[in-house]
């Protein structure tokens, strides 16, 4: 009887560390997704003031499109670097969680921001 207890509080409590470090590596994720967003609105933000700032300073119209192609290039590449990174460093064996988001919406939403 003894013996039937410890390993069933041995089962039951491998079985609530799993939970709980699931819920914690998904909470995570979800606060790192939304401060690259955060991120993004804030870079949305100084490029349109920089934009601006450009246009009245009547700078030639080939100029300022010279310097939005190059922005779009950069962001888009820190998109993907960003992205990488975080799989990269994502514990492995909840690497399956990565699964439930859709990057594809998350990226559109980032996108979407930066215009």
């Amino acid at each position: 009887l003894f013996f039937g207890g410890a390993l069933c509080y041995g089962i039951v409590a491998k079985f609530m560390k799993i939970v709980h470090g699931y819920e914690f590596v998904k909470k995570t994720t979800d606060q790192m997704v939304m401060l690259l967003i955060s991120v993004s609105q804030d870079v949305a933000f100084i490029k349109s003031l920089k934009y601006e700032t450009m246009e009245s300073m009547d700078l030639p119209e080939e100029q300022l499109e010279l310097v939005k192609k190059l922005d779009a290039e950069t962001f888009k590449a820190w998109k993907e670097i960003t992205f990488l990174k975080m799989v990269q460093v994502y514990p492995k064996q909840y690497v399956k969680l990565l699964n439930g988001y859709d990057w594809s919406k998350v990226t559109q939403s980032v996108d979407e921001l930066y215009k």
